[in-house]
């Protein structure tokens, strides 16, 4: 997991002391309770701040995973070899 090169700036979750497109934001009807705001600007369902800044934290490394490159595959050796 690449969560030690993630850390929080109030409410702005960020990537190698960059900020990432991943934030938590105050629900406007529950005071007390927090959605993720992901990149394509939609919002996810009500959480605990707690919460919220994890789950934005594994949405930010599920998105870092998605586009590694896979490492070589090992060559197949042949039946007839």
């Amino acid at each position: 997991m690449t969560t030690a090169r993630m850390a929080w700036q109030g409410n702005r979750l960020l990537y190698l002391n960059r900020a990432s497109k991943y934030s938590i934001e105050v629900d406007a009807h529950y005071p007390t309770m927090y959605r993720v705001r992901r990149p394509d600007g939609s919002l996810s369902d009500l959480m605990n701040r707690t919460r919220a800044k994890d789950a934005a934290m594994w949405m930010l490394n599920r998105d870092l995973k998605a586009h590694q490159t896979p490492p070589e595959a090992a060559p197949v050796a042949s039946a007839g070899a």
